[in-house]
């Protein structure tokens, strides 16, 4: 085994997940490195097709059933660190979107889970040896790999265009189901007709059931700065911050800071909870982005009984943005 790959071999893992932890700490590149991320993505995706069509096939086990032709000195040193180099881009753009997606979630919520799966993926990607053969090696696996990423990636893209988040949502799962499709069907046994159906029906599908599934999916790019309850509002501020409430309390405030990029309008809406039940009508409102200390609203509710109360603050595709809880004694 040539020195580099031993070293890669037994070193490279720690070195990329200490650089990984470190640009996630010290280096937020925010949005506007979005659409370089995506260049960066397609860069590292058509690098792992051209590594797997070059990577030298594995000798069986009995020479005698194929020969053997040597692999060049050129290909067994050139190749690893194409892919230590290709497996690098991947780490670079989940450990830039992880900061994105867990700054959306709200802990204790279903949203959360789709940041986890992005680390555990970044995880992985610093093990360049075992990602090379749990994904890079899988077409299928690869391909639906990328476009996890992708969609991950192509979401705030769509929130420097100011889309809603419905319709990024959508676009950005169309887009990405789009591109595995046309990486995995070419090698289905289809006719040409069958596989621009297979194509469109994958398309259409993930644009369909993603935007479904928001709720358990984090808000990119609205985030939740601040949020409380209190018995009053004064030049929109927060005033008599507290969890509990006595009986008889003449009405209580739900207030939210929300931060969300600039020229950016996402509908929002109160549901509040008592008891885990549904209490009184949703309130709708909107917010707008660009404000330093955040876009500020808030909700109210005249003598709560009592009991356990919660307010979610949520998009118009029902994405959890914020949860504040408080109870009345």
């Amino acid at each position: 085994m040539p020195s580099f790959e031993r070293l890669n071999r037994r070193y490279g893992p720690w070195v990329s997940l200490a650089l990984g932890v470190a640009a996630v700490v010290y280096v937020r590149r925010g949005l506007g490195f979005a659409p370089v991320a995506v260049g960066v993505l397609m860069l590292a995706w058509i690098g792992a097709a051209a590594l797997r069509r070059l990577a030298p096939v594995v000798v069986p086990a009995d020479p005698a059933a194929i020969p053997i032709t040597p692999v060049p000195r050129w290909r067994r040193v050139v190749l690893p660190a194409a892919g230590t180099l290709v497996v690098g881009l991947w780490q670079n753009v989940l450990f830039y979107l992880l900061p994105l997606w867990w700054a959306s979630a709200v802990v204790g919520s279903w949203n959360v889970a789709f940041p986890a799966v992005l680390a555990a993926m970044a995880l992985v990607s610093c093990f360049d040896y075992r990602w090379r053969a749990w994904v890079r090696d899988r077409p299928i696996v690869h391909a639906a790999w990328s476009a996890v990423v992708l969609f991950a990636t192509l979401v705030p893209v769509a929130a420097l265009f100011a889309a809603p988040l419905r319709i990024s949502l959508a676009v950005s799962a169309a887009v990405a189901s789009l591109m595995a499709a046309l990486a995995v069907v070419p090698r289905i046994r289809l006719g040409h007709a069958g596989r621009g159906l297979t194509v469109l029906a994958v398309t259409g599908a993930a644009a369909a059931v993603v935007p479904w599934a928001a709720p358990v999916l984090p808000p990119v790019p609205v985030v939740r700065m601040a949020s409380g309850a209190g018995t009053a509002v004064h030049n929109r501020a927060l005033v008599g911050a507290a969890a509990a409430f006595p009986a008889g309390t003449d009405r209580v405030y739900v207030w939210f800071a929300v931060a969300a990029p600039e020229r950016y309008r996402q509908t929002v809406r109160f549901e509040w909870y008592r008891d885990g039940e549904p209490a009184g009508r949703v309130i709708e409102t909107f917010v707008v982005g660009g404000r330093r200390e955040g876009f500020r609203t808030w909700s109210s509710r005249a003598a709560p009984a009592p009991g356990r109360w919660r307010v979610d603050l949520r998009t118009d595709s029902s994405q959890l943005v914020a949860r504040e809880s408080f109870v009345v004694r």
